[in-house]
């Protein structure tokens, strides 16, 4: 009786007549003919692909047709790159604990000057301490829950801090920042993204902000134009940005800062030929990316030596009791959980 009902159940779940994956391939239309005579790249890992010449500009409403270029300044300015990162060091019954590190690389006249590095600092995050972040209390509670959103409130606070004081007493100088110009709900009043900007319109300061990647496949289509070009120009993208996204600051363009370098969004707060000719004229571009970005990038990284000194730091000075614990990852999956 029950080798008549596994075969028979095995029988009704053949994979031809499956009821099921029937289902899957019926849950979208495929339109796979649409593929045929197209250009295609294929993704790597789910990275982001981009042809070296470009998507070209066929059926391309989004297609800038104005190219500025753009040549290194004679001017001599100051270029101060920020970047961070954070890690989760520990977790109580009632919070976590976090570390972040701040890079500061600086130079002038085309060289690299010096560099910074700040941290690593520690945060415990629980429900008791982050009343004093002045987060709304719905955002509040996700931090605490999240652990990607909880880094992400270190990282934010701990760049803006350092953007303001860059800010505030540099003069006539480019503050270069990975990432995008935009308002982020994590902020403290004192050192918004708006406040550092006034401190910059003040002090005559540029504020350039350089993302190495972008979500938007708009952009990449209307910088098209972009690939053909034999050497550093840039691209208005303002409408698009602004159409799309809130709490910008700044003019946004897509650039190429070398010859054979990949297209990057710029956000700028400052002339944008102007500002883009001093950071070219005053920053080595290694690879179509500013050097200094690059070496702030290394110096924020943490690496495992210092998260172990960080363990025992804390093992030594809180007076913490280190409980045996397992990775329930590996547990459930073994060998491959990659």
């Amino acid at each position: 009786m029950s080798t008549q009902l596994n075969s028979s159940l095995y029988a009704s779940l053949s994979l031809d007549d499956l009821d099921i994956v029937k289902s899957v391939s019926k849950c979208l239309a495929p339109q796979l003919d649409e593929l045929k005579g197209k250009e295609i790249v294929f993704s790597c890992d789910d990275k982001k692909m981009i042809p070296l010449d470009g998507w070209g500009l066929r059926c391309n409403p989004y297609t800038a047709t104005t190219v500025t270029t753009i040549r290194p300044a004679k001017e001599k300015a100051l270029v101060a790159a920020i970047d961070s990162s954070s890690v989760k060091i520990a977790e109580t019954e009632e919070g976590s604990l976090y570390g972040i590190k701040c890079g500061i690389a600086t130079a002038y006249a085309g060289r690299a000057l010096m560099h910074f590095k700040i941290g690593p600092v520690l945060f415990y995050l629980s429900e008791r301490t982050i009343q004093h972040s002045e987060l709304d209390q719905r955002l509040a509670r996700l931090v605490l829950m999240d652990d990607d959103l909880a880094k992400r409130l270190i990282r934010v606070r701990a760049e803006r801090a350092v953007q303001k004081e860059l800010a505030s007493h540099f003069t006539n100088s480019i503050i270069l920042i990975d990432g995008s110009l935009k308002a982020s709900v994590f902020e403290d009043r004192l050192r918004s993204i708006g406040r550092i900007v006034e401190s910059c319109v003040l002090r005559k300061n540029r504020m350039i902000g350089i993302s190495k990647g972008t979500k938007l496949k708009v952009l990449d289509r209307a910088a098209a134009p972009l690939a053909k070009m034999s050497g550093p120009a840039y691209i208005e993208v303002d409408m698009i940005i602004k159409s799309l996204i809130k709490n910008t600051v700044g003019s946004n363009v897509m650039v190429k800062l070398e010859r054979s370098s990949p297209v990057l969004r710029a956000d700028i707060v400052g002339e944008r030929g102007e500002s883009l000719c001093l950071l070219l004229g005053n920053d080595p571009v290694a690879g179509g990316y500013p050097e200094t970005l690059r070496l702030a990038h290394y110096i924020s990284t943490f690496t495992g030596t210092e998260k172990t000194c960080l363990r025992s730091h804390v093992l030594n000075s809180y007076d913490v009791k280190e409980l045996v614990a397992d990775d329930i990852r590996s547990m459930l999956l073994g060998s491959i959980s990659v």
